[in-house]
């Protein structure tokens, strides 16, 4: 560590089964996910379908790793998260007494914590809130407040509706109709976090914020844009180019374009599109690069770490394979 931070994100695919009557092939790949973090070795891990509580979240810590991470626990188990699949921040134990979580009531007072949305430029709406609502890990590094947002968009439905999508007729068209609903509801939940990250400016000049995590439009990105929206959600939380000072940068931006990928999905509805997708990203905003910072994030920065996710599930069977993602990890290093 000392003048550099390697900062991670990565979704461990359901995690928290594996502690369901655990059992030796839960064990065999528990081991394999412990390997791969090792491996990567970052000083900061956000961790998405991690598990649910604290409880087994500590289990994995002390337990799988060996107590070579610590989970930031938010003050009064304060997550406001759904379901099984939760965000969690691991640090080394070295960085824990400069680390913790932003209250949830912080974040929804700098944003919102539910809001009205429209569909169709209907009238009518309905109130939305995060299923699983942004973690904001607060580091203080080389005398900067950084803040890591991680962040888990996902449209459950669409799960199971390959087959309707097949079908053809009503059935496509009512699949359809609701994976445009799905990604109205998720672009509305990254303008909620850029709602957040332009407060942060309204606060302080020159914010070091991080957004990581996996932003999954769900199937037929491509498609549903050209032939129903116009929006994703990365360029949703990037910001407007033209308020320079506030657009994110990517960290893989300057990556080598063929291994610009961390899921290899086949898409049900655009058969076409390469299955070689990049749905895990890490975005920050310009102080991070621009030297005005006591940090900086340099070019080549970012990558998407194949080799060692491959190598530990080269020999793997397919049961104890690490992850369906890979991880996407940068560098931040202290401007001298």
């Amino acid at each position: 560590m000392g003048d550099s931070l390697k900062v991670t994100t990565w979704n461990v695919e359901w995690l928290d089964k594996l502690f369901d009557n655990t059992n030796d092939k839960k064990q065999k790949r528990l081991e394999a996910i412990k390997k791969e973090l090792l491996d990567i070795n970052a000083d900061i891990i956000c961790i998405l379908e991690g598990a649910k509580g604290e409880d087994r979240m500590d289990a994995f810590c002390h337990d799988i790793l060996d107590g070579q991470y610590v989970a930031i626990k938010a003050k009064d188990a304060d997550y406001k998260l759904q379901g099984r699949q939760w965000i969690w921040f691991l640090v080394k134990p070295e960085l824990a007494g400069q680390a913790s979580l932003l209250p949830t009531k912080i974040y929804d007072e700098f944003s919102e914590s539910g809001w009205e949305v429209h569909y169709w430029g209907d009238f009518e709406s309905t109130m939305h809130r995060h299923y699983r609502h942004p973690q904001v890990l607060v580091l203080d590094w080389n005398g900067v407040r950084l803040e890591f947002i991680g962040l888990h968009t996902k449209s459950k439905f669409v799960q199971n509706g390959e087959a309707d999508y097949k079908a053809g007729g009503d059935r496509r068209n009512a699949f359809v109709r609701e994976a445009i609903k799905a990604r109205i509801k998720m672009t509305t939940e990254v303008a909620n976090v850029r709602n957040y990250i332009n407060t942060k400016f309204e606060q302080v000049p020159n914010p070091a914020i991080v957004v990581m995590g996996d932003l999954n439009d769900g199937p037929g990105k491509e498609l549903i844009e050209q032939k129903y929206i116009f929006f994703d959600l990365l360029s949703n939380l990037q910001g407007d180019v033209f308020e320079a000072s506030r657009f994110l940068n990517h960290a893989l931006f300057d990556f080598e374009g063929n291994l610009r990928w961390s899921v290899n999905f086949k898409d049900f509805i655009d058969e076409n599109r390469d299955p070689h997708i990049l749905l895990d990203h890490i975005l920050f905003t310009q102080g991070l690069v621009n030297g005005s910072l006591p940090i900086i994030i340099e070019s080549k920065a970012g990558l998407v770490e194949h080799e060692i996710h491959d190598l530990v599930n080269a020999n793997n069977p397919k049961y104890a394979h690490t992850s369906d993602h890979k991880p996407v990890s940068v560098v931040i290093r202290r401007n001298v």
